[in-house]
């Protein structure tokens, strides 16, 4: 084993070969964390998201970090099938139980991506390492309000790259964590644009009717649309904002990693929503379905 080869390692990873420390001081060899260029960072990134439930961090890896984030993602890109299916924008074959005709939460959208599982990305990677290393989860806590964030105890998701071939795209949906930190990696020719609708529900209200404007297109004011670059960070609020990847044209595959993280450890992805998305579940989400406490905060998923 060659003693060059850096792992994902939460005591402490440096940083400096694949991200840009000065800019972004979460894991400099020199330190920097709570000094005047962490401070200016984080309020930039606490500002965007008060206004706009979405920070964009540009050019957070450095120009080394990209390329090599991009050829460990190539190289492991086909393993992952490429699913073409619908659901509702829950993800969840029985959050329309029972539900009127007209009700939106029955409506039906097309997907048509696919999924690299955090059992399937190798801990030597860029993205692994992003994931584990402490100043990255204390930067993210400080842009989200949260003293500690924790990576998931989901085998599957908490780190995934989603891929968007040509000609797919990823339907309206909201995700199951306050938060989600995406870094794109390769970035398609055109379209695979982010569109949301900021703070569309919040903790105890799902909001339906604004729900349902939206997926009948009679609300445009109130989508927002946000282009990354290959090597940007951003920082989103997809709990409480409907969100969706427009279609992918040309001839490069949109390939996005994702960072989830939790206010709190052990947590799980729900058993329907698991299979839904990634076409298959593991037995910690069994058990985590016949054991674990569901949200407090009276959202449906």
């Amino acid at each position: 084993m060659s003693s060059s080869v850096l792992y994902a390692n939460p005591e402490g990873d440096v940083l400096d070969d694949i991200v840009d420390t000065k800019r972004y001081p979460v894991g400099g060899s020199a330190g920097g964390i709570d000094g005047v260029g962490w401070d200016e960072a984080v309020g930039a990134a606490c500002a965007e998201l008060a206004e706009h439930g979405c920070a964009t961090l540009r050019g957070f890896l450095s120009p080394a970090g990209l390329a090599q984030a991009h050829r460990e993602i190539e190289s492991i890109v086909p393993r992952a099938p490429i699913r073409s299916e619908t659901s509702n924008v829950y993800a969840s074959p029985d959050a329309d139980k029972g539900l009127d005709p007209d009700d939106p939460r029955r409506i039906q959208l097309s997907r048509r991506i696919g999924h690299l599982t955090r059992d399937q990305i190798p801990p030597d990677t860029v993205l692994a390492r992003l994931y584990a290393a402490p100043g990255v989860k204390r930067f993210v806590g400080a842009c989200v309000g949260e003293h500690r964030v924790f990576e998931y105890a989901d085998p599957l998701a908490g780190l995934v790259v989603t891929i968007v071939p040509p000609g797919g795209e990823l339907h309206w949906h909201y995700d199951t964590n306050e938060f989600v930190v995406t870094l794109m990696v390769c970035e398609p020719d055109e379209g695979g644009l982010l569109e949301y609708c900021p703070w569309l529900r919040g903790p105890g209200d799902e909001n339906l009717d604004g729900l349902g404007r939206v997926l009948r297109d009679e609300a445009p004011d109130a989508v927002r649309t946000m282009k990354m670059h290959a090597g940007d960070l951003q920082i989103f609020m997809g709990r409480y904002s409907l969100h969706r990847v427009t279609k992918v044209l040309g001839n490069r595959t949109r390939c996005v990693g994702v960072l989830g993280y939790a206010n709190r450890p052990g947590v799980i992805g729900p058993v329907d929503r698991t299979r839904s998305v990634y076409g298959r579940v593991t037995e910690a989400h069994l058990l985590a379905a016949e054991f674990a406490p569901q949200s407090g905060d009276g959202l449906i998923l």
